[in-house]
């Protein structure tokens, strides 16, 4: 009860208080004695009010609440709580400490420091309506730029919460801050549907949207309650409308041209807008059996007519020009695709670029090539070239194996090493120790042979194939029937094909040529010995023999004949062994009569085995020593695998007599002089001595001095002034040559009547 007594106190002392302002001055109080009389009665605790902002005035709270509701109401329900300030001449923060007991009514509220009431929004809630069914569609975003008020406050304390009260309308389900009335819903759709009717090709949705005036939400939600004539490509905002008629006549080109040609290009149907060319040929042509290429599909036709074609390639013995046969829109890669399982499971045919060959009509081709093949290994074999790379490629081949073999062994005893190294500690205080064995890896393997290679001997280079047959050899050959098919793009990478085919054939005939050679060879080589052995018996008796006849003349005359003997019939035997050696070491060998040179030649070129007794044959030539020269026989005989004959003296004899008999033959053939005289010496002296002489012309009045003793005075006259003209005529000027000459051929025939002669003798 205190406090309302204290409360009834205070009214009847501001009742007084009132009473006495409006009395008379001497009645009322000054503004001071106010001021301090309120002053006590607030430190007193008996009164509580508010001063205003200067201070000239106080409120109770209830006045402030009373005074605040009434500026709310005034302002239609909204009003900011600075301004309540600024109006009510109040602090601000007295304002917000009443307004918290105005709102607890929960008819007014605090939203973003303004005071609203709830009048205020039923009043919003009839504009929005009002502005729906005016524009047909609304959005809280608009709404809260038109009121500034919270997106949330507008939609669920006003639109959600008035929604079939006071507006009328619908909340689009798939955008819950959309909403519109069924008249603008009903009308959007019949302008959708009339735009769609209206296409007659595919169609960006941003372009309708744009000519529609609409959002891509509320199309497509209506887009799925429309019976469209047409599918969307997707819900994005570059998806495109097709329609069915475009669909439509889509397909029936692509099933139309695909009947006609058998084939569609992947770009055609790009440009008729299809996507995915792939997806779409799958799904409209799902029964035909097509192929899929990189630029396009093919169908069963097409492949069918390659086949058929091919059957009649490999047939007729001729070649298929691919190109022809097939679309010209396909790549080459795709063209290498069908040719690959064209001839995937076919070995009659070769493909060149894009034409395909019977293996016959190549076969023909190289045919005509043969007679080359055949005319240039013979070439090779004949130059040595073809034996050359042979012995290389044989050379190779062992040193490899050789040198597999040392690593081998190498290794082997490198492990050995190793092994024995692993045993046994340094010192008095070793022990064994065991060596763990190891997995050996492909990878360990390659180590082990690199390391090795750096030590290992170098290995000579494998002889690249030996090239019998040229590309351009070939190509002179089958370019005139090519050209005139009209292939002349084909002639080399033809006769690059058939190149190493012919080439492995010429390789061939050269192998088999080189092997009758050899047998060739070996059989002239026994063929050579023989003959060779023979002939240098037969020259070796004859020195023999004319060795015997020249012992007759004094020593010191014998040189002379021994010089002319070895150069003569020495240097034939010498060139019977170099020729013997040469075909032995496969040399050609120019002519069958040696020259010096010649002879110097080949024993430059031949093997070290046949080389030195030859050279040391050669030297002796010039030694005048016969035994020397035997000696030097008999050992390249050694070398040679030679034998010389035992000598038969009634061979011998044989011989001496066929020599005289040569001799007379000859003479009586002749009509020289000089040449005469020479060999009536020779034969007077094989007459009188039963021995042969080989002599020079030189060595003529040396034998004629020997006959002196064994003819007959008038007989050795004859010869000796028959010599005398001889050599008179050898020395005699131009113009006395002729009396001379006449003379000798005057005496001629008493001088070859001369050996008859002295046969008598005897």
């Amino acid at each position: 009860m205190a406090p309302s007594t204290d409360w009834d106190e205070i009214k009847r002392l501001a009742a007084d208080f009132q009473k006495a302002q409006l009395s008379t001055t001497a009645q009322r109080l000054s503004e001071r004695n106010c001021i301090e009389i309120v002053s006590k009665l607030i430190e007193l605790k008996l009164i509580d009010v508010i001063f205003t902002i200067d201070g000239k005035e106080y409120l109770t709270p209830q006045q402030l609440i009373r005074e605040i509701k009434d500026e709310l109401y005034v302002r239609g329900g909204r009003v900011n709580t600075v301004d309540l300030a600024k109006e009510l001449n109040v602090d601000l923060n007295q304002i917000n400490l009443n307004v918290t007991e105005i709102i607890k009514g929960k008819e007014v509220q605090l939203v973003s420091g303004s005071l609203i009431a709830h009048y205020y929004l039923e009043k919003i809630a009839r504009e929005i309506n009002e502005k729906l069914q005016l524009q047909g569609q609304i959005t809280v975003g608009d709404l809260t730029l038109q009121y500034d008020l919270p997106a949330d406050l507008l939609q669920h304390g006003i639109l959600e919460k008035y929604l079939g009260k006071i507006i009328n309308g619908r909340q689009d389900p798939s955008d819950p801050r959309v909403f519109y009335t069924e008249e603008y819903i009903t009308r959007t759709k019949a302008k959708i549907r009339g735009a769609l009717m209206g296409l007659l090709k595919p169609t960006p949705i941003n372009l309708i949207l744009s000519h529609c005036n609409l959002t891509e939400r509320l199309f497509m939600y209506l887009f799925d309650q429309l019976n469209a004539p047409g599918v969307l490509t997707g819900r994005q905002s570059g998806a495109l409308y097709v329609p069915s008629c475009y669909t439509k006549s889509q397909n029936d080109w692509v099933i139309n041209f695909f009947k006609q040609n058998n084939y569609l290009e992947y770009d055609a149907l790009t440009r008729l807008g299809i996507s995915d060319p792939k997806g779409y040929v799958k799904r409209v042509l799902s029964n035909e059996n097509i192929t899929f290429l990189s630029s396009c599909i093919i169908g069963s036709q097409i492949k069918q007519q390659l086949e058929t074609a091919l059957e009649e390639c490999i047939a007729s013995k001729s070649y298929l020009d691919v190109v022809s046969l097939l679309p010209s829109v396909l790549s080459d890669e795709d063209i290498e695709n069908v040719l690959d399982a064209l001839l995937k499971t076919n070995s009659s045919t070769i493909l060149f670029d894009k034409t395909v060959f019977s293996n016959q009509y190549i076969e023909n081709l190289k045919q005509a090539c043969l007679p080359l093949a055949q005319k240039n290994a013979e070439t090779v074999v004949k130059s040595g070239k073809y034996q050359q790379f042979y012995l290389e490629k044989q050379l190779v081949k062992n040193e490899a194996q050789q040198s597999h073999v040392d690593h081998k062994a190498e290794r082997r005893e490198e492990r050995r090493k190793k092994a024995s190294s692993g045993k046994g500690g340094g010192g008095t205080q070793g022990r064994e120790t065991k060596t763990k064995a190891v997995k050996k890896h492909p990878r360990s393997k390659q180590v082990v042979q690199d390391s090795d290679s750096d030590e290992a001997p170098s290995v000579r280079k494998t002889p690249s194939q030996l090239e019998i047959v040229k590309v351009e050899d070939i190509e002179n050959i089958i370019k005139e029937p090519l050209e005139n098919e009209g292939l002349d793009e084909l002639v080399t990478p033809i006769s690059e094909y058939i190149q190493g085919h012919l080439n492995q054939t010429a390789l061939a005939i050269a192998k088999d040529l080189t092997e009758k050679l050899l047998q060739d060879a070996n059989q002239n080589r026994k063929q050579t010995h023989s003959s060779a052995q023979d002939k240098i018996n037969i020259l070796v008796n004859d020195i023999k023999l004319y060795e015997k006849g020249l012992k007759l003349f004094p020593s010191d005359q014998q040189v002379q004949f021994i010089k002319y003997l070895l150069k003569s019939f020495g240097g034939d035997i010498l060139s019977e062994f170099c020729k013997y050696a040469a075909n032995q070491s496969n040399l050609s060998v120019p002519v069958d009569n040696l020259s010096v040179e010649q002879r110097n030649k080949i024993m430059n070129d031949l093997p070290e085995e046949y080389m030195k007794p030859i050279r040391a044959l050669n030297s002796t030539l010039s030694e005048q020593n016969m035994e020397q020269f035997y000696q030097a026989v008999d050992v390249c005989l050694t070398e040679c695998g030679m034998i010389l004959k035992k000598v038969d003296k009634k061979k011998d004899r044989l011989l001496v007599q066929n020599h005289r008999e040569k001799l007379i033959s000859e003479i009586e053939n002749c009509d020289e002089p000089a040449l005469v005289l020479h060999l009536v010496v020779l034969v007077l002296f094989t007459v009188l001595s039963q021995n042969m002489l080989h002599a020079s012309g030189r060595q003529v009045p040396l034998i004629i001095a020997f006959l002196k003793s064994q003819l007959k005075d008038e007989d050795f006259d004859k010869v000796q002034k028959y010599h005398e003209l001889v050599a008179k005529y050898l020395t005699a000027a131009d113009d006395e040559k002729e009396v001379i000459e006449e003379k000798l051929r005057e005496d001629l025939p008493l001088l070859k009547s001369l050996v008859a002669e002295v046969k008598k003798y005897k």
